[in-house]
């Protein structure tokens, strides 16, 4: 799977059924196998509005593309 047109979202459920509708992911969680680490600090992502050269939504996702030709962080 990917993101392109020949394996993109539209083309998940053809080897992942589940990856239809509601359950759009074709990535597996299993939750018997998963553990809570509470050493794990929480994730926060941000940017910067101002070196956003453009924005796309295409429906399914959000495309950003930034100027990085100077760091504001």
């Amino acid at each position: 799977w990917g993101y392109d047109s020949d394996n993109g979202p539209d083309q998940w459920h053809k080897n992942y059924p589940t990856a239809k509708g509601r359950n759009q992911s074709p990535i597996e969680i299993n939750n018997k196998e998963v553990h809570y680490d509470s050493s794990l600090l929480p994730w926060f992502a941000s940017y910067d509005p101002g070196a956003a050269k453009t924005i796309l939504n295409n429906g399914k996702t959000c495309r950003v593309v930034f100027d990085d030709s100077f760091d504001r962080s």
